[in-house]
């Protein structure tokens, strides 16, 4: 039996499924034709869209009397949403059990933490995306701009090697992360860790945008740019080419267009 996973707004990837259960989620509603779905075998993600015949969708009419899904979330999804103040929950009659009571009292101090997560993370997480819009909608392979600042950047080797240290770690949380699924992670996933784990998102002195790329070689593959380090660095990248070896992940750096003084240590020319 094919496990199936799909990945929905508000849960993420949810998972492992038979096709019977995903057909009776499409019906419900629950599955829509534009969410992302895989199973192994797939090399990357697809709109369920182009998965009707293999899932034997065609023909099943979608319940309308149910709601449709969540919207999808904006970036720092995670924290905004952890943080979004609940519905008031009345108390439960007085014949409930204790058990209610606890599990109740379990759910609001878990909002508690999340929405105190969510205030420490979020912060951070939204410096990161101000420094990012300095590269809006541009890709590493494409043009990178240089953030708005007083002073002018200049390349710095150290900063380089701790800003690709931070980028591999980032790579390497989320390849782990999404080992059960056998799938490449996404820019999605990187934000959702980059927001429980701040410092993945780099500083002022040198930070990096991460971009999903065909691979020559080897199961995942991202274009990797590095800004806050001056014109010299604008519109250039490498490639992480990523594998998994055992319980190992392997990164093979390769570059793509910087000058050989400005790679990073590890990445070959």
């Amino acid at each position: 039996m094919t496990d199936w996973y799909y990945h929905a707004p508000g849960q993420g990837r949810v998972g492992p499924l038979s096709a019977d259960e995903m057909r009776a989620r499409f019906r419900d509603r629950r599955i829509t034709r534009d969410m992302l779905a895989w199973h192994d075998g797939l090399r990357e993600w697809q709109p369920v869209d182009r998965l009707i015949e293999e899932l034997g969708l065609t023909g099943i009419e979608q319940d309308l009397s149910r709601p449709p899904p969540v919207p999808p979330r904006p970036a720092a999804a995670v924290a905004s949403h952890a943080a979004r103040p609940s519905t008031p929950i009345e108390p439960p009659p007085s014949n409930r059990t204790g058990c209610i009571i606890a599990a109740i009292a379990v759910g609001i101090g878990g909002l508690v933490m999340l929405a105190i997560l969510a205030a420490i993370a979020l912060p951070a997480y939204q410096d990161y995306v101000k420094r990012a819009k300095a590269a809006q909608g541009q890709s590493p392979g494409q043009t990178i701009a240089e953030p708005q600042a007083s002073v002018e950047r200049t390349f710095d080797a150290d900063r380089m090697a701790d800003t690709d240290a931070l980028a591999r770690e980032l790579v390497t949380l989320a390849m782990r992360d999404m080992a059960d699924a056998g799938a490449c992670p996404d820019v999605y996933e990187f934000e959702r860790i980059q927001v429980r784990q701040p410092r993945l998102q780099g500083s002022e002195d040198g930070w990096f945008a991460l971009d999903p790329a065909r691979p020559d070689s080897g199961q995942c593959a991202y274009d990797v740019g590095y800004l806050g380090f001056g014109p010299q660095l604008d519109g250039r990248h490498v490639r992480y080419e990523v594998s998994r070896v055992g319980d190992e992940i392997v990164i093979r750096c390769s570059n793509r267009s910087l000058q050989p003084q400005h790679l990073p240590p590890d990445c070959r020319p």
